[in-house]
C-alpha cells in the first residue's frame, strides 16, 4: 500500500479522534459547570441549620437521656484484665488552657469511680497500635508510594531521589540511593566510590547481580533501642521488608503469596514523652500490623520473636479493630454497630437508604469487645460492653437533594461509553488503579467513575432522541448507506458529544433534486434516489469563458 494511500484512511479517522476527544472535554466542563452552579444556588435558597451544640444549649433532656448522652460521648478503655471504663472529658477551666483537661471514669453500672485531672488518673488502659502511628497521615517518618511519584518528575531537573545517609563504624559518611527505576539501592561514599547495591537478596557488588525490591508501596523508619542509625521497613505489594543499612542486611519479614497487602500499621518501638506522660507499666512489644486484600490480620511481634495470621471470615466483624501485644499477652478490641450496613446493600443508592430508614430517628445499639488472643490465633473473649445511641446522632440521609438531581439530570448527557468501560472492567480495577498513586491515572479513573450515566433511562432516552435527530439530518446528505449507520451507532455510544461531532463533520447544505423531487446532498454527485447527477450551473452573461 502506498504512502498517500495509506494517509487516505489515517486522516479521517485521526480528525473523527480528535473531534470526539474535544467535545467529550467540552461536554464534561460544561457538565462540571453546571453541577458547581447548583450547589452555589441550593446553598443560596437552603437556611442554614442550627448546628448540634446551640440546639443543645436550649433543649431540657431528662436524666435518663442526659446518661445516654454522655455514655456516647465517653471513651470505651480496658484494663488488661478485661475490666472496662468509661472515660468521660469535662474539658478545662475557663482561660486556663495549659491545664490538663478533667475526667469522670465511669464502671459498667455507670457508677462514678474517679473524677480529677487527666494526667492523674491511677488507672492505666491498654493502648493499641493505630494510635501509635497512622499511616494515612503526614508524618515525617514514614513514605508512600503517592509521595514516591510526586518526587519524580518528568525531566531529571526537577525529580528528587531518596537518599539515606548512614555513619559507618571508621566515622565516615555513606550514602544509599534508592534507584526507582531498577528497584534498588545504591550505596556510595562522600569520595564517589561505590559500596554495592542493595536489593531483595542483600547486597551485592554489580547491579547486575542485585534482585530488585519490586513496585514499591511503603516504608516507615524507627530507632531501636540503644541504635543511632534507623531501622527501614520496605513494603512492596505483596512483601515487606526490613533493611539495616548500617549493618548492609536485608530482611524478609512477611510475604503474602495469594493477596496483595493492603496496610501497614507500627507500634513504635520508643513512644515520645507526649505519648508516655507518665512511667508504663504496661510493657509493649515491638509489633507490626499487616491488613491483606482477603481481609486476613497477621501480626508480627518481637520479644519473644511470633507471627500469628488471624482470619475472619464469619460477616459479623467490622472493619473498626485493633490489636495490641503485651508481656502478659495478645489483646483485639473490637467495635460494632447495628447500623453497620451489610455488603449487599452497598450495590446501590437506593438500597442504602432502604437499609438507613429503618434506623433514622430511632435509637441503635453499638458494642465494643475485647478478645485475649492465643498462640493458635483462636480468639477468647474477655468482656463486651453495649449501649443506645440516641436517634439524634444518626448521621442525616438527604433524599431531595437538589445537586444531586441537578446532577443526575447533568450525567444524562454522558457517553454510554463510560458505563460499558465500567462494566467490562470491573469496580476492582479502578480501585486498583486509584491506589496506584500516580495523579494522571487516578483522575481519569475518578472521572471516569463520577461522569457515568449510570445506565438511567433518561439517559438511553436522551440517546436515541439524538440518534433520531441525527438519521432525519443525516438522511438526505448520506453518501452511503453504511456511512450513515456508523454515524448512528457512534451518536448513541457517545450521546450529546457523539451528535456535536457527527453535525461538526457531516453538515453540508441540501437541495432538492430536479429529477426526483427530494432532498439531496451537496457531498455526492449522484444523486442516491434516482441517480441524477448534480444540475450544471446556467451559462450567464457575464460568464467570459463560455461566452467567448
Amino acid at each position: 500500500m502506498k504512502l498517500k494511500n495509506i494517509s487516505k484512511y489515517i486522516a479521517p479517522s485521526s480528525k473523527v479522534v480528535m473531534t470526539i476527544v474535544i467535545f467529550l472535554f467540552v461536554v464534561y466542563i460544561l457538565q462540571v459547570i453546571t453541577i458547581e452552579l447548583s450547589d452555589e444556588i441550593s446553598r443560596m435558597l437552603v437556611k442554614t441549620k442550627r448546628n448540634l451544640s446551640t440546639a443543645e444549649s436550649t433543649k431540657q433532656f431528662s436524666k435518663a437521656e442526659k446518661r445516654l448522652r454522655r455514655i456516647y460521648r465517653s471513651g470505651k478503655n480496658f484494663l488488661p484484665d478485661g475490666t472496662i471504663h468509661l472515660t468521660y472529658r469535662r474539658g478545662r477551666t475557663s482561660g486556663r488552657f495549659d491545664e490538663p483537661e478533667k475526667i469522670q471514669i465511669y464502671d459498667v453500672n455507670d457508677v462514678l469511680i474517679w473524677q480529677g485531672l487527666e494526667n492523674e488518673n491511677p488507672y492505666e488502659y491498654l493502648s493499641w497500635s493505630d494510635q501509635r502511628f497512622r499511616p494515612h497521615t503526614s508524618y515525617h517518618r514514614h513514605f508512600t508510594r503517592l509521595e514516591m511519584n510526586n518526587i519524580q518528575m518528568i525531566t531529571p531537573e526537577f525529580s528528587r531521589v531518596i537518599e539515606i545517609p548512614i555513619r559507618a563504624q571508621d566515622g565516615t559518611i555513606q550514602v544509599w540511593r534508592y534507584l526507582p527505576g531498577s528497584d534498588l539501592f545504591m550505596g556510595y561514599r562522600l569520595d564517589r566510590s561505590k559500596i554495592g547495591f542493595l536489593g531483595s537478596a542483600g547486597l551485592t557488588l554489580s547491579k547486575t547481580e542485585a534482585k530488585p525490591f519490586g513496585r514499591f508501596k511503603f516504608n516507615s523508619s524507627w530507632y531501636p533501642a540503644g541504635a543511632s542509625e534507623p531501622t527501614v521497613l520496605w513494603q512492596t505489594r505483596r512483601h515487606l521488608y526490613q533493611i539495616n543499612f548500617h549493618k548492609k542486611q536485608v530482611k524478609l519479614l512477611f510475604e503474602s503469596p495469594k493477596a496483595n497487602i493492603q496496610a501497614v500499621v507500627l507500634r513504635e518501638y520508643q513512644p515520645s514523652d507526649a505519648q508516655m506522660p507518665k512511667a508504663q507499666k504496661i510493657k509493649y512489644r515491638p509489633t507490626i500490623r499487616l491488613m491483606t486484600e482477603d481481609k486476613k490480620q497477621h501480626l508480627i511481634m518481637r520479644k519473644p520473636e511470633q507471627k500469628l495470621t488471624i482470619t475472619f471470615p464469619d460477616d459479623r466483624w467490622s472493619s473498626a479493630m485493633n490489636f495490641t501485644a503485651t508481656e502478659e499477652g495478645m489483646f483485639l478490641i473490637h467495635q460494632d454497630s447495628e447500623i453497620r450496613m451489610p455488603e449487599a446493600y452497598l450495590k446501590s443508592h437506593k438500597s442504602y437508604l432502604q437499609w438507613i430508614s429503618k434506623f433514622e430517628g430511632k435509637p441503635y445499639k453499638r458494642w465494643v469487645e475485647l478478645y485475649k488472643v492465643d498462640n493458635q490465633a483462636n480468639l477468647h473473649l474477655l468482656n463486651r460492653y453495649e449501649w443506645i445511641v440516641s436517634g439524634e446522632f444518626l448521621p442525616k440521609v438527604q433524599r431531595t437533594n437538589f445537586r444531586l438531581k441537578v446532577q443526575r439530570a447533568a450525567m444524562a448527557f454522558s457517553a454510554p461509553l463510560y458505563d460499558l468501560v465500567c462494566f467490562l472492567l470491573g469496580s476492582e480495577f479502578f480501585i486498583q488503579r486509584y491506589r496506584m498513586g500516580n495523579d494522571f491515572v487516578s483522575g481519569l479513573m475518578r472521572t471516569i467513575v463520577e461522569i457515568r450515566p449510570s445506565n438511567s433511562i433518561f439517559n438511553w432516552v436522551l440517546g436515541i432522541a439524538m440518534v433520531g435527530f441525527a438519521f432525519w439530518h443525516g438522511w438526505p446528505r448520506q453518501t452511503s448507506r453504511a456511512k450513515l449507520i456508523f454515524w448512528l451507532a457512534f451518536t448513541l455510544i457517545f450521546n450529546l458529544a457523539g451528535l456535536l461531532t457527527y453535525l461538526a463533520l457531516n453538515h453540508t447544505h441540501i437541495i432538492k433534486c430536479p429529477s426526483c423531487g427530494k432532498s439531496r446532498g451537496l457531498g455526492q454527485v449522484n444523486c442516491l434516489r434516482c441517480g441524477t447527477e448534480l444540475p450544471a450551473p446556467q451559462q450567464g452573461k457575464l460568464d467570459l469563458i463560455l461566452n467567448t
